[in-house]
């Protein structure tokens, strides 16, 4: 199939269906166009590449309402009991919702997975520990971090100060 020009309105197309699908290859299919000229634009275009950006946080927002849906809804599955399907006074199979554990705790570690960004001094003495301590415990009050954020960052503080000193020490000895 020869491949068509990559026109705005296939532009369009391309961005819908990958809002749509996620799928860069449905929807260059669905665009009439190719991967490899979908791939050239963005990289030229930054306007295009917002768009695809957008179009994939609206595809990635969809599969997570649906993994939620899964997870707190329940999905209808027949009821089998001792190896055969349960049946009402119709005849029709008896339908349960079926959860998803799995699913409920993946996005309950992706909501609490966040990104932190904190800066602190360079570390090179205790003196920057101490101020990288301070700015810790600022951003704390802040409501920037959580205390168990602090808790994890002031940790590794430590140990890079003990890294720092182990080696100082060293090339003392030496």
């Amino acid at each position: 199939m020869r491949k068509l020009k990559l026109t705005p309105a296939r532009q369009e197309r391309f961005l819908e269906a990958l809002a749509d699908t996620g799928s860069v290859t449905t929807a260059v299919a669905i665009a009439g166009t190719s991967r490899t000229r979908v791939y050239e634009l963005r990289k030229a275009d930054p306007a295009f590449a917002s768009a695809w950006q957008d179009a994939e946080e609206i595809a990635a927002d969809r599969l997570e309402d649906e993994a939620r849906r899964r997870a707190v809804e329940g999905v209808p599955e027949p009821l089998v009991s001792a190896g055969k399907l349960v049946r009402d006074d119709n005849g029709q199979p008896i339908m349960v919702p079926r959860y998803s554990d799995t699913l409920l705790l993946a996005l309950l570690r992706a909501r609490r997975q966040r990104s932190v960004r904190l800066q602190l001094p360079a570390l090179r003495s205790e003196t920057d520990a101490a101020r990288a301590i301070a700015s810790i415990t600022a951003a704390v009050a802040a409501g920037e971090i959580t205390p168990g954020e602090a808790a994890e960052v002031s940790r590794l503080v430590e140990t890079y100060l003990k890294a720092i000193n182990a080696s100082y020490n060293f090339l003392r000895l030496t």
